[in-house]
């Protein structure tokens, strides 16, 4: 399973519904179990 974002919504997925809808909606993996990565959500403020 990976875990996905939009920025606004987060859901945890298998590759192939990210492969299949997901990454054509605009998401982005954040974290993916089975390779052992994770990034961290960069913060939207304005400075």
């Amino acid at each position: 399973m990976i875990k996905v974002t939009n920025g606004t919504v987060t859901a945890e997925v298998t590759q192939g519904a990210y492969d299949t809808y997901f990454k054509r909606e605009g998401f982005v993996i954040v974290s993916d179990e089975n390779k052992n990565i994770e990034w961290e959500e960069q913060d939207n403020e304005e400075n």
